[in-house]
């Protein structure tokens, strides 16, 4: 039998790996924004209540996520439940991808071990100097694919081609450009050449 708390878990995890908290998933779903909360995990009598399979069957259409992906989060498997992947400081994040997958002189400072993440190559940043302020702290541990399918509305990490990096909401993409969000709700939308990116790569999951 499932295990009501493991479904919740499994709905949180996958809110995470697309960056969102729960209410972000439940709207990128068009379900309404309180679906997923705690209160409504347990009535006020102390029953648990259980999410619809309409609103899963939503949320990993919203999230390209399949429902093998969803049971893998709900009942790890052994193989699979932790992998670890190399992480660099974002100071080396710059520079394009080598063929070990890795930015810059692709040499890791270190590895980090994390929820399992699918068949997609990997690799962590540590924030360090304010280098992705305000969304980010210094110590957050970003991990990243350069091999996932990027779709509109994703959070990317940019590294520019003067090693700069940047992290944004995706709104567009063509072959001449990508179409960023402001960093901060208000600020302008930002637009990147394509011959000013070194990389893009997919925000997978963020440990704070």
């Amino acid at each position: 039998m499932l295990s009501h708390d493991r479904i919740w878990s499994a709905i949180d995890h996958l809110a995470q790996r697309n960056n969102l908290t729960a209410s972000g998933l439940a709207k990128r779903a068009g379900l309404d924004a309180t679906s997923f909360n705690r209160s409504k995990r347990i009535s006020p009598d102390g029953r648990k209540r259980w999410p619809s399979t309409e609103s899963v069957a939503k949320i990993l259409a919203a999230t390209g996520a399949t429902l093998d992906d969803f049971l893998r989060l709900i009942e790890p498997r052994d193989a699979e439940a932790r992998i670890a992947v190399p992480l660099i400081g974002s100071e080396r994040a710059a520079g394009h991808i080598g063929a070990n997958g890795l930015p810059g002189n692709g040499s890791p400072m270190a590895e980090v071990e994390l929820p399992g993440l699918g068949q997609e190559r990997c690799f962590a940043i540590e924030v360090r100097d304010g280098a992705l302020a305000p969304l980010y702290r210094d110590g957050d541990v970003l991990v990243v694919s350069p091999t996932a399918a990027i779709r509109r509305g994703d959070r990317v990490v940019t590294c520019l081609g003067d090693g700069g990096i940047m992290v944004a909401e995706l709104k567009r993409r063509t072959a001449r450009a990508a179409e960023l969000s402001g960093p901060v709700p208000g600020e302008p939308d930002r637009i990147v050449l394509a011959s000013e990116i070194a990389w893009m790569a997919r925000v997978m999951w963020v440990r704070h």
